[in-house]
C-alpha cells in the first residue's frame, strides 16, 4: 500500500478520527487530511509522531516516506528483484523496458509534431470553470492541428473551458493546454480536477478549489470527497483563427 493508504488504515484500526489526529499533532484537520489523500507529505519528525499515536512500528510508516515516495509494495518487489540471478534480472528488465516504452508512446500519440504543425488531442466535453460538469469517456475528443510554436513543450492534451468562474484569465470556450502530473499540482497552481465525478478547472487552495472570478465561492474539500487531479494547466491557445475541429 502507499503511505496515505497505510496511514488511513492504521488510523481506522486504532479507532481515531481525523479531527482527533489533527488535535494531537497540533495541526488543522485539512492539513492532516492531506496526509491521507497524498496532497501533503509529513516530515520525518511528524511521521514519528504519527507512529506513536497509532502505536505501530515506525517502519510501517517511515519506509514509504524515507524512500522518496516508494511504496511498501514497490520495496517488496525491489527485494525480490535483488534475489534474482543475472538471467532473472535480464528477463524483468526486458518486460519493464517494453512496458515503459508502451506507456510513454501513449503520451506521444496525444502530442505529435510534423514539421511546423503539432497535432494534439482536445477533449470535446468542456471542463467546467463554473459549477461543475461531468467528464465523459475519453473517446469524446478531437485532434487539433495547431502551429507548433503555440504548443507548450510539456503539453500532453487540451480541454475546453465552460463557464466564467476563471475570468479574466480564462473565458468560456477557451482551449487550454494541460500537462499530466503523477499526483497533484502544487498549492496555488491551476489544474484540471475530478471531484466526486464532476470536472473542474480551478486553482488548488488549502482545503478548497478556488475560482479566479470573485463572484464564485470556493469549493470546500472534505475528508470523504473523491478528488483526483488530471493535470496542470499550462496556458491557453492564443490564435486569431482556430481550427474548425474546435467548434
Amino acid at each position: 500500500m502507499s503511505f496515505p493508504e497505510t496511514l488511513k488504515e492504521a488510523r481506522v484500526a486504532a479507532g481515531h478520527t481525523q479531527r482527533f489526529m489533527a488535535e494531537q499533532l497540533g495541526i488543522d484537520t485539512t492539513t492532516y487530511s492531506g496526509y491521507e489523500t497524498g496532497r501533503r507529505q509529513p516530515d520525518v519528525d511528524r511521521l514519528r509522531q504519527l507512529a506513536g499515536l497509532l502505536r505501530i512500528s515506525g517502519d510501517q510508516l517511515l519506509e514509504v516516506s524515507q524512500n522518496n515516495g516508494v511504496t511498501m509494495r514497490e520495496m517488496r518487489q525491489l527485494r525480490k528483484y535483488r534475489t534474482l540471478d543475472v538471467h532473472g534480472q535480464d528477463l524483468v528488465d526486458t518486460v519493464l523496458d517494453k512496458e515503459y516504452a508502451r506507456m510513454t508512446q501513449m503520451d506521444l500519440r496525444e502530442h505529435e509534431s510534423r514539421g511546423p504543425v503539432t497535432y494534439i488531442n482536445c477533449y470535446d466535453l468542456a471542463v467546467s470553470a463554473g459549477l461543475g460538469e461531468p467528464w465523459v469517456d475519453s473517446a469524446y475528443k478531437t485532434k487539433l492541428e495547431v502551429p507548433g510554436e503555440l504548443v507548450p513543450e510539456r503539453a500532453h492534451f487540451c480541454v475546453r473551458v465552460n463557464g466564467s468562474s476563471m475570468l479574466p484569465a480564462y473565458r468560456d470556450g477557451d482551449i487550454v493546454f494541460v500537462e499530466r502530473v503523477e499526483d497533484f499540482v502544487n498549492e496555488g497552481e491551476i489544474g484540471i480536477f475530478f471531484l466526486n465525478g464532476d470536472g473542474y478547472m480551478k486553482r488548488l487552495g488549502r482545503g478548497a478549489l478556488l475560482s479566479l472570478n470573485p463572484e464564485y465561492e470556493p469549493i470546500p474539500l472534505h475528508d470523504y470527497d473523491n478528488l483526483r487531479c488530471q493535470g496542470r494547466v499550462l496556458g491557453k491557445l492564443e490564435m486569431k483563427t482556430r481550427s474548425s475541429g474546435i467548434g
